[in-house]
């Protein structure tokens, strides 16, 4: 999808594309039929009752599929966010737990580098691209945790803990921005711009009737509210529904109060 479509609200892009699809699967019919070889008959009326079905529940079924799939990366992302908010938190606990200075140093560089990634990372993951002066961040803070020297055996095993959760924030960061550019493939919208087109073109071979009109209003209303689902959570970093930092807020909150 476009990337502009993201700058709208969900009920504007919902609203957009229930008028957008239900004229093209409604008019367009109607245009086919003036056309004089292609008006319809009680035969051909016949023939797309026998195509509306199987053409209907295809398109269905792979729009239900996609809404599934896209739901699920949304949600993984959301909890990948979740993820890397609870390693930091836990990371900070193990540097006020450590005890001497440098470690309460370094509980400062962590809130310099959450903060960075509210405010200056967070609003470029929706292009799919990391802040570099966040990495530098971490990176600083990262080199320093290396520099702590344990003096007893408790820091010692703390250190250990400190040097694993480490590893752990980098790879969630990597896997954060990483998924920023998740996203369904081109292939799948021509799919279903096809399936749209066939059965705007099985439509045209009914005869127009008051009872067929409802039914066929029904159908590209029903089509186009799924689309536009899956148009509004198809890119998890985009759009007025998009991933937010909460849980990264929160732990912030919580390392700059924790004293204990």
């Amino acid at each position: 999808m476009p990337s502009f479509i993201y700058h709208f609200s969900n009920l504007t892009i919902m609203f957009s594309c229930i008028v957008s699809v239900s004229l093209f699967m409604n008019l367009l019919p109607e245009l086919i039929q003036l056309i004089p070889y292609f008006e319809p008959s009680e035969e051909s009326s016949s023939f797309g009752h026998y195509l509306f079905a199987p053409v209907g529940s295809s398109a269905g079924l792979i729009i239900g599929f996609l809404l599934n799939q896209a739901q699920t990366n949304f949600r993984e992302v959301e909890n990948a966010v979740s993820s890397e908010a609870g390693r930091i938190n836990n990371l900070d606990r193990l540097l006020l737990r450590f005890g001497d200075a440098n470690s309460l140093n370094i509980r400062i560089e962590l809130q310099k580098y959450v903060t960075s990634i509210i405010n200056e990372e967070w609003p470029k993951l929706k292009d799919g691209l990391g802040d570099k002066n966040t990495h530098m961040l971490w990176r600083a803070t990262s080199q320093d945790l290396f520099k702590l020297e344990p003096k007893d055996p408790k820091q010692l095993a703390i250190y250990s803990d400190i040097l694993k959760k480490s590893e752990e924030i980098s790879e969630s960061r990597e896997y954060r921005i990483d998924r920023s550019m998740q996203k369904l493939p081109e292939l799948f919208w021509v799919v279903i711009f096809l399936l749209i087109s066939a059965l705007t073109a099985i439509n045209s071979l009914f005869i127009p009737s008051q009872n067929m009109t409802f039914a066929l209003t029904i159908v590209p209303v029903t089509f186009s509210g799924l689309i536009s689902l899956l148009i509004i959570t198809d890119q998890p970093f985009k759009g007025q529904a998009s991933v937010k930092p909460r849980a990264l807020e929160k732990v912030l909150e919580s390392i700059k109060t924790r004293n204990k």
